[in-house]
């Protein structure tokens, strides 16, 4: 998968002439470039995160061509980049996660960025659990911007004052909490009624319920005894009591959406990613004051990662290839990863980013960061395209999000539905 020799000194050749040309002619001149990104980035704060990127290309004289596609959790940018490429109009570069770089890279649309990597030492420089993830046989193809704890969840800390303003640690406590809420009229469980949205619990269940070990058998190798086990049947048991916790009015909700509902005191808790949390800031609410931050019960120090990174598509323009250069660059540059990361409620992952001025929130994700490395529980995210291969997670999201919308379907259905999920995948 690698590019011709003659091509790699091509693109090193255009990083120099790209860096001289801006130190001759100045920024005002350069402007005129512009580099196009498709991404799915369109909440107020994934927008406001993207600016910080944005902020930081220009800088270096390029212009950013925006080519935002929303919905269904990346699944219609897959789509509408997937019809580019056949038509032979690649972008500059797309967001691009895990099984989806796999799959540009197979396809032989990226161009290596090992050139990038090695003169700004990535491999020393990002978190060191990302990078098998960031690179396809041995070659990096991707640039990463974010990393994301799954396994969070958040509450109205206003409604939570109300019932003790303790945290439940346990999945018992958050019934007993969840009970209460219900029981006053509050919405307990913000929920968007989407496959992914459900299956996300359901990850966060199998970590909380059964362990980092549990959820590399079940989750990772899909191991039949694991997920035939009665851990599973537990874990079916609890993801139906969540759902009797949420709205009726949850079909079509968007993620984002369902945050606000927590923000504004529709409803006490939302299990979700820590994208959620951009969300609170953008809204001017303050961890600890206005809403609480932890990871769901059970999780201890482990760590369910989601990875955000660039891929940049294969440009025969040499003027073309210095403006991907300097948004690589860009990328990496532990100014714009701040201040991204500290925007979007996510970890840099340049490992030297000062932590100073992040929240609570991501110090706790820090070191539980640290701590689950050293452990051996720091794991990748299976619904955001990471863990599985996309048919096996499909085969998986399917099964969950039919047993949350079938109330007649029993934990005992739902577990043989994904052993044979399992098994034929």
């Amino acid at each position: 998968m690698k590019p011709k020799s003659k091509q790699g000194q091509v693109m090193a050749r255009v990083v120099a002439s790209a860096v001289a040309s801006l130190a001759i002619s100045g920024i005002a001149a350069a402007q005129t470039q512009q580099v196009e990104v498709v991404h799915q980035w369109t909440s107020s704060s994934e927008s406001y995160a993207l600016q910080a990127l944005k902020d930081g290309l220009q800088k270096k004289g390029v212009g950013w061509k925006d080519s935002a596609i929303a919905g269904d959790d990346g699944a219609n940018q897959q789509q509408a980049l997937q019809a580019r490429l056949a038509a032979g109009n690649a972008p500059a570069a797309a967001q691009a996660q895990p099984q989806l770089l796999y799959a540009y890279a197979e396809q032989n649309e990226l161009g290596s960025l090992d050139s990038y990597a090695k003169a700004g030492n990535w491999d020393r420089l990002v978190t060191p659990e990302l990078i098998p993830y960031l690179k396809y046989k041995g070659t990096w193809y991707g640039v990463p911007m974010d990393e994301h704890r799954e396994n969070m969840f958040w509450i109205n800390k206003k409604i939570l004052q109300k019932y003790g303003d303790k945290v439940p640690t346990t999945w018992d406590e958050f019934n007993t909490l969840a009970e209460k809420m219900k029981k006053d009229g509050i919405i307990p469980v913000a929920l968007g009624g989407e496959d992914w949205q459900e299956a996300e619990i359901f990850s966060d269940l199998v970590v909380g319920m059964g362990g980092p070990a549990f959820y590399k058998k079940a989750i990772i190798n899909h191991d039949p005894a694991a997920v035939q086990s009665p851990t599973m049947l537990k874990v079916f048991d609890e993801l139906r009591k969540i759902i009797s916790y949420t709205d009726p009015n949850r079909a079509g909700r968007d993620w984002n959406v369902a945050t606000q509902m927590v923000i504004d005191g529709k409803a006490g808790m939302q299990i979700h990613a820590d994208w959620a949390k951009g969300e609170f800031l953008r809204a001017g609410k303050k961890p600890g004051v206005d809403f609480v931050c932890a990871a769901t019960p059970g999780s201890g120090h482990a760590f369910i990662w989601v990875l955000d990174s660039f891929a940049f598509f294969k440009q025969k323009n040499p003027a073309a290839q210095a403006n991907q250069a300097l948004l690589a660059n860009t990328v990496m540059d532990p100014d714009v990863q701040e201040s991204f990361n500290l925007r979007k409620g996510s970890l840099p992952p340049r490992i030297d980013v000062a932590q100073n001025k992040f929240d609570d929130c991501a110090k706790t994700n820090f070191a539980d960061r640290a701590a689950g490395n050293k452990a051996g529980e720091v794991m990748p995210s299976f619904i955001e395209n990471a863990a599985l291969e996309r048919d096996v997670r499909a085969a998986y999201v399917d099964v969950v999000t039919q047993f949350v919308n079938t109330p007649s379907m029993t934990s005992a259905d739902a577990v043989k539905k994904l052993a044979v999920a399992a098994k034929n995948n």
